[in-house]
């Protein structure tokens, strides 16, 4: 009888603290991680499933076949421009899917679409490959894409803010041999999306740009990625918006691993192995760029590991074989080892270090469970997709069936009351599914181990903590995130949500938030907790994060742009009483913005920052600023 389920591995090398062994996935069951490493260490992902009864698209019913040999440039297209904007997963079952052209995110009208979703089963599973010696890819100098991701309603290149829930998981991109002039992904995703556990490889090494995010891309998170040849690992460009980058290995490029002109970026665990510069970072707008925790390996004693005309902030890096670590403007850092470097001076309001908080950073706590057992579908328990019917009591069996892993086949569902988390759910996955309506959906009680709630959109509704374990919400759009204990910890990465409030006790680890919400509330009220966000993008003229009451808060890559205007012209960016606070951000607004950048309050004393002491013009940045006592 055919297994409902398939198998996904994902064989890449990222890093993390672990060797796993696959040798008996059953040993695998169960299993989760959540390991604070060093950045000189590697982990390969143990094996994780998916279901086939979770409504996903898949790509062999259009015709692909995915045996190497035949051309599937059509058949993909087909399934993209049939599922293009509903939300949907095109499933790629283990296979080399052989192509002979682009394949962009367009209807057959050719307009781009967007909220469309590629799932491989693990990037040494399924790949898609171009021919070599491809027509079309053959000139650098006017690069073409093996598959391009595209802003909802635009033609040609599909550039634009509306490339809204775009994803790439668990597959490789091998643009093959012969083809110079070849892109490997170019990417664009708007608030939510993301690229996670993906390759990117030249069969010869040459090829214009392996990841190429130059369409105002962002924020999106990239994450568990592999880049392997190429003139330019990944290319950055567009003073809108910001991307995360997290877990990034570069390897043998001709030119440069990282070329960023305008882009706010912030990297952490980026493992490069290059002779040529790691990073070159530069452009009109004055950045900012975070490195952070990472490696720059293989150097040429003629090449600077990092060259920087505009904004940088690096910490925690080390560096090997490169004549110095950093040339910023007229001066050269020699390594190996960066503990903390700006480009420029520190700005504070008060006498406080002029370093970073530095805040320990804790690991997404992950979960991977291959024993199909142990997958409970919420229809299998009395919840049924679109037919606006109650779901609630079907979904709260499932979670209660003592299953690791509980799944949501797309579609609508409605909860007319909070189903309780607890037991031993460990990940709940929804494949975009929609929740409805508003008021607490999801109330987490799980006091034993985190669980994982992921790939789900929301109509109003929202997530209650009250766990003494952690709760981690990933790839979601509109979740109200209320915490009640005052010992609650969330993670976040790639989630839009509404204003967040922490407490004393509570903590929140943010991979790419972005908050959106009219005022007058802060979109984040951290009163005594601890904030740390990397990545981290706002609209509206809110504060946009008040730190009160010996909080803490860092923020490593911020894009604030108040797209709607500020009305109230004492309303500050970022607001600190009597707390401790880091912050790297780029402020930009083209009406009305935020006349003070931060408010600080110390022992009853308030200074304020103006925007005019930045700078003039739609941009401002602020390469770091400290607010804190020792």
């Amino acid at each position: 009888m055919r297994s409902r389920f398939a198998i996904v591995t994902f064989c890449s090398l990222v890093l993390c603290g672990l060797l796993l062994a696959i040798a008996f996935p059953s040993c695998l069951s169960g299993m989760s991680s959540s390991v604070t490493t060093s950045v000189t260490t590697k982990v390969i992902h143990p094996r994780v499933i998916y279901p086939t009864d979770a409504n996903l698209v898949n790509v062999r019913d259009y015709g692909a076949k995915g045996d190497g040999v035949t051309d599937d440039t059509a058949a993909i297209r087909q399934a993209v421009q049939e599922n293009l904007t509903q939300h949907r997963t095109l499933f790629f079952p283990t296979g080399t899917y052989l192509v002979s052209d682009a394949i962009e995110w367009k209807g057959a009208d050719g307009i781009f679409g967007a909220f469309l979703t590629w799932q491989g089963e693990g990037s040494g599973k399924t790949t898609i490959k171009l021919k070599d010696n491809t027509a079309g890819f053959s000139d650098p100098t006017q690069p073409k894409p093996l598959t391009r991701a595209g802003s909802l309603g635009t033609g040609e290149l599909g550039a634009g803010n509306r490339a809204h829930n775009n994803y790439i998981f668990d597959m490789t991109f091998d643009i093959g041999k012969g083809n110079p002039g070849a892109i490997g992904v170019d990417f664009n995703a708007s608030n939510t999306g993301a690229m996670e556990n993906v390759a990117i490889v030249s069969g010869d090494g040459k090829g214009a740009v392996g990841l190429d995010l130059t369409r105002e891309v962002g924020p999106c998170l990239i994450k568990n990625l592999t880049v392997k040849g190429f003139d330019i690992g990944i290319r950055g460009g567009s003073a809108l918006y910001n991307v995360i980058l997290e877990n990034i290995q570069l390897e043998n490029q001709n030119v440069v691993g990282i070329e960023n002109q305008d882009l706010v970026l912030a990297i952490r665990k980026l493992t490069s192995i290059n002779s040529v510069p790691a990073i070159r970072n530069g452009g009109d707008w004055s950045g900012p760029i975070v490195l952070i925790d990472s490696e720059l390996r293989g150097g040429s004693p003629q090449a600077v590991a990092i060259e920087n005309s505009t904004n940088i902030f690096v910490r925690n890096v080390s560096v090997e074989g490169y004549q110095a670590a950093i040339r910023s403007s007229d001066r050269l850092i020699a390594g190996p080892k960066i503990e903390e470097f700006v480009s420029t001076a520190p700005i504070s309001l008060f006498d406080s270090p002029q370093k970073s908080l530095n805040l320990a950073i804790e690991e997404t706590p992950q979960f991977f469970d291959n024993n199909s057992n142990n997958w409970a579908n919420v229809e299998a328990y009395g919840a049924k997709r679109d037919d606006d019917q109650d779901d609630s009591d079907g979904i709260q069996k499932a979670i209660d069936s003592g299953k690791t892993t509980i799944y949501f086949p797309w579609g609508y569902y409605n909860l007319t009351k909070p189903v309780i988390v607890r037991g031993n759910v460990r990940r709940i996955i929804g494949f975009n599914s929609w929740l409805r309506p508003d008021g607490i959906l999801f109330r987490f009680e799980n006091n034993e181990h985190p669980v994982i709630f992921e790939r789900f959109n929301f109509e109003g509704g929202g997530l209650e903590n009250a766990a003494s374990q952690p709760v981690v919400v990933r790839h979601s759009i509109g979740p109200v995130l209320l915490s009640t204990p005052k010992t609650s910890t969330w993670f976040i990465e790639n989630v839009v949500s509404t204003p967040i409030n922490l407490g004393k006790g509570q903590k929140l680890y943010a991979r790419q938030l972005n908050c959106e919400m009219p005022p007058p509330n802060p979109m984040i009220k951290n009163d005594g907790g601890l904030l740390w966000l990397l990545g981290y993008k706002t609209e509206f003229g809110n504060i946009v994060a008040a730190t009160l009451d010996g909080g803490k808060t860092e923020i490593l890559g911020g894009l604030f742009y108040p797209a709607q205007g500020v009305s109230d012209p004492k309303m500050p960016v970022l607001l600190n009483r009597d707390s401790s606070v880091s912050a790297i951000y780029r402020e930009m607004a083209f009406g009305s913005t935020y006349a003070t950048q931060i408010e600080e309050t110390h022992k009853g004393k308030t200074k304020t920052l103006k925007r005019e002491v930045l700078g003039q013009g739609h941009m401002v940045a602020v390469p770091l600023y400290v607010g804190y006592e020792p």
